[in-house]
């Protein structure tokens, strides 16, 4: 996260976390860790009291920020990161809501 940039667009109340960009709510797979981040954001809704609210999450990752990023690098993307890619056009029907249907290989 980049709390400067976000709270500099005014944004009422922020959790920060010292996770990798890619991973702010946790690990894949880690549903435990992943409910706790979210319990500690919802807290920060019910218990901020002024506009501009930040808030650091006291997670820590448990990989340094390097071996974070070599991680993530060596991650396989999602098919639909593959077909916006190909066809960069159907991002606005997706925003839209008119999801493609799947193509048999």
């Amino acid at each position: 996260m980049i709390p400067e940039l976000t709270g500099a667009k005014g944004v009422p109340r922020l959790a920060g976390i010292s996770y990798p960009m890619s991973r702010p709510m946790g690990a894949p797979g880690d549903a435990k860790g992943q409910l706790s981040v979210l319990k500690s954001t919802l807290e920060l809704l019910d218990t901020a009291t002024t506009p501009a609210t930040y808030k650091e999450l006291p997670f820590q990752w448990p990989q340094s920020p390097a071996q974070a990023r070599k991680e993530t690098q060596s991650h396989v993307n999602p098919p639909i990161v593959g077909l916006l890619k190909r066809k960069p056009w159907l991002l606005a029907r997706l925003y839209f809501g008119k999801i493609p249907k799947a193509s048999k290989h």
